[in-house]
């Protein structure tokens, strides 16, 4: 039951902040009047904040535990959040966005790690569970947000504030008591019997560093390139003359397909069920999604490519937390995911401002024209785990052989 509760709470969570990524790029841009170069470079330090806010609450989680994490995260982020409800002044936003970006990743490497404890089988199927949830609050907050902008930019930080005030609250009267019961009861588990053959992280009693570092080198530069769907395209859009509701729309089919796509993704998953595969198959996707985006400026273009992104999300997304999962020592599953939160938002951190700079300088067309040989690196470095998962050979310190299950 516990597992549902979280799925609720990993939806009011991405749903609220949502809200926000449509129109973050678009209010410093328009309302706060700053060029996207320094958007970008104010996207950077938000991210940056996020890489700081993901490592120190993985960390956290392994120290003191999930509950005081997530209040601490939560109440924080709503407060900070209605700053820019009370002023507009430039220095007020950037100490919103960097404090923000603090609290706000606080929960997702607490939610990640929670998800790979209580999910009996192990494996993909926890980390997907937690995608999908993520992606039905991004369809509900992005449209949402759309609409709130419309009507005023203040009422998308009173929206976030709510939602994470209601977040706050299926924390303390749904996650505590339940989540004590279970604690206590992996506790004595733990003390009684042996992990199961299937259970995460199996035989592994210190972090193969060698294995970890070139899954997050992927992992942060596919989210390099991907991330410009949050900030130079949607600028893009706006430029060649889509309503912020157009591009609002193509993240709630985003949202709404990566559900809808979950029986076909099944489906291909148990039949390739090497990670490295997914992981690559998703970044080709990628590269097809951007090759589109060059070829034309039809608003059917951008829904084909979103298409096409978002198929390759689907695979890429999971198969990472869940790879890092499969090869962490129990003891230090927080702060592994942590990290892969940290990869994550470095790659937010780097795409704006590299996509920005590039978007002033040179122009919408070089920026998609470079993100095409950039793409070329993750698939390298998931090409190699997968290469490593098949020949069940380690590289470098430890891998874990293909018994990674979809």
């Amino acid at each position: 039951m516990l597992i549902w509760f979280l799925g609720i709470g990993c939806l009011i969570n991405v749903g609220g902040l949502s809200l926000l990524w449509p129109v973050n790029a678009i209010y410093i841009h328009t309302v706060l009047g700053k060029s996207m170069t320094v958007a970008g470079l104010l996207l950077m330090c938000y991210s940056a904040a996020g890489f700081v806010g993901s490592a120190l609450g993985g960390w956290l989680f392994d120290k003191l535990g999930a509950l005081s994490v997530l209040v601490f995260g939560l109440a924080s982020s709503g407060l900070v959040i209605l700053g820019p409800v009370f002023s507009r002044a430039w220095p007020v936003y950037v100490t919103v966005m960097i404090l923000f970006g603090i609290t706000s990743s606080m929960p997702f490497p607490v939610l990640s790690a929670l998800a790979g404890r209580l999910w009996p089988e192990g494996g993909r199927r926890a980390f997907n569970f937690i995608y999908v949830a993520n992606n039905l609050g991004v369809a509900i907050g992005t449209a949402l947000g759309g609409v709130l902008a419309q009507w005023s930019f203040e009422s998308v930080f009173l929206g976030i504030c709510v939602a994470y005030a209601a977040f706050l609250g299926v924390v303390i009267f749904t996650f505590r008591p339940r989540l004590k019961q279970v604690e206590m009861r992996q506790a004595s588990h733990s003390v009684s019997e042996p992990l199961s053959s299937n259970a995460v992280n199996v035989g592994f009693s210190v972090i193969p560093w060698g294995t970890v570092t070139i899954v997050l080198i992927g992992f942060v530069l596919g989210w390099s390139v991907y991330v410009q769907w949050q900030s130079s395209i949607s600028v893009y859009m706006q430029a060649i003359g889509y309503p912020l509701t157009a591009y609002s729309v193509l993240w709630t089919m985003n949202g709404l397909l990566i559900f809808a796509a979950q029986p076909l993704v099944s489906f291909i998953t148990k039949r390739m069920p090497s990670l490295g595969m997914q992981m690559v198959t998703g970044i080709v996707m990628y590269a097809a999604a951007y090759s589109i985006l060059l070829a034309s400026q039809q608003y059917a273009a951008f829904v084909a490519a979103m298409v096409i992104t978002t198929l390759g999300e689907v695979f890429v997304w999971p198969s990472v937390p869940a790879f890092i999962a499969k090869v962490s020592p129990q003891h230090r599953m927080g702060f592994l995911q942590g990290m892969v939160q940290s990869a994550a938002t470095l790659g937010r951190m780097l795409g704006p401002l590299a996509g920005g700079y590039l978007y002033d300088h040179v122009g919408v067309h070089r920026l998609l024209s470079l993100a095409l040989p950039v793409l070329v690196l993750p698939a390298l470095c998931f090409l190699w785990i997968a290469r490593s998962e098949h020949s069940h050979l380690p590289s470098g310190p430890d891998l874990p052989s293909s018994d990674v299950h979809a």
